[in-house]
């Protein structure tokens, strides 16, 4: 009896969880639009004498490529804006969790996966978890008053769904009547271009990093996630992991850059975060 109610506690405390983060979110851009538009550095409280990368050493593109600026070692050449990290203690140590998880447990693991699985079946999955996600990209098209976009969505829904049940991406050969981002839109994206700022910044075991705008916007997509709503619960945080553990191979050597050409991993991963996030809100 108590799996059968579980599923509506989770939304009911997922549902609670977004009013209230939306509450903190909302104070968070507001403090940060009094500012101005430029925002000051948001300095490390753990080792005050950090450097800072300055803006555009760092390039995030959702194809993952890094690009190193020449003026990487100038740190004190410009006034950086950045997001407010007041949890810097909390973050660095779910940072270092997550470092150790993704080179030392998620890496070798992935790697046997690719070892034993062809390359059609990884693709296929990918492509079909993409398309699983559809609703979501849909969704937040037209939240934010995207609707040639959310067209556009739509007719690669129809057409790889009926031509391959989303096992193959069939519509990415077809032209658009407008470009639309190959990684879509998500919640947090909508709320930054309804005007809310990032408010501070999180790290999330696992997950990784993540703001109080884009927490809260996770908490929204899980109602257009088709995933969410598969019964029993397990079962559907099972296939959801899965997936996304098919899809780390977009993920990793990123993570591996980043930790490889940065002076402090942390303050270089939150900058590229930043960055990312604001490229793709205003995209």
């Amino acid at each position: 009896m108590a799996n059968k109610y579980l599923p509506c506690q989770a939304r009911a405390f997922a549902l609670s969880l977004l009013l209230l983060a939306g509450v903190i979110c909302l104070d968070s851009g507001k403090s940060f639009a009094a500012q101005g538009v430029k925002q000051s550095p948001a300095p490390s409280t753990v080792y005050g004498g950090a450097p800072m990368l300055p803006p555009g050493a760092v390039t995030v593109t959702p194809y993952g490529s890094l690009r190193e600026s020449d003026e990487l070692d100038d740190y004190d050449i410009a006034d950086l804006g950045s997001i407010a990290d007041p949890l810097e203690p909390w973050n660095r140590f779910w940072f270092h969790f997550n470092d150790i998880f993704y080179l030392y447990i998620a890496r070798p693991a992935y790697d046997a996966w690719v070892f034993i699985t062809p390359h059609q079946i990884r693709g296929g999955l990918k492509n079909f978890f993409s398309n699983l996600l559809f609703p979501v990209r849909f969704v937040n098209n037209i939240l934010q008053f995207r609707f040639m976009e959310a067209g556009v969505e739509f007719g690669r829904f129809v057409i790889n769904t009926t031509s391959s049940l989303g096992l193959a991406d069939v519509a990415k050969g077809k032209k658009a009547i407008v470009a639309v981002d190959p990684t879509g839109e998500d919640f947090g994206q909508t709320l930054g271009r309804w005007g809310i700022g990032q408010g501070f910044y999180l790290v999330w075991p696992i997950i990784g990093p993540s703001s109080a705008r884009d927490t809260v916007g996770r908490v929204g997509d899980l109602f257009a996630d088709p995933l969410f709503y598969l019964q029993p619960w397990e079962l559907g945080a099972g296939v959801s992991g899965g997936l996304r553990f098919n899809a780390l191979g977009d993920v990793l050597p990123l993570y591996e850059d980043l930790n490889s050409v940065a002076l402090d991993p942390y303050i270089a991963m939150r900058e590229a975060y930043v960055n990312f996030r604001k490229s793709q809100v205003m995209h």
